[in-house]
């Protein structure tokens, strides 16, 4: 049986597989308690990391900060 590794989680997570190894990855953390304990660690810790810091996305650029970028490629 294959070993769930964090690259194969987070691509899961992600939505990068396709759908064979999207199937396989699932059928692997359902017979692995282990492997489904990280998946549901790791989850919650996006989902986390998410709540904390999505908010940013919408913020402004800084003025100040536009204006070096500006000299740093003008």
């Amino acid at each position: 049986m294959k070993r769930v590794t964090m690259t194969d989680i987070n691509a899961y997570l992600d939505g990068a597989l396709d759908e064979q190894e999207r199937a396989e990855f699932e059928s692997v953390v359902q017979s692995d308690p282990d492997a489904r304990a990280l998946l549901v660690q790791h989850r919650q810790h996006v989902e986390e990391l998410h709540r904390l810091y999505d908010p940013v996305l919408s913020e402004e650029v800084p003025s100040r900060m536009l204006e070096l970028l500006r000299k740093r490629n003008g």
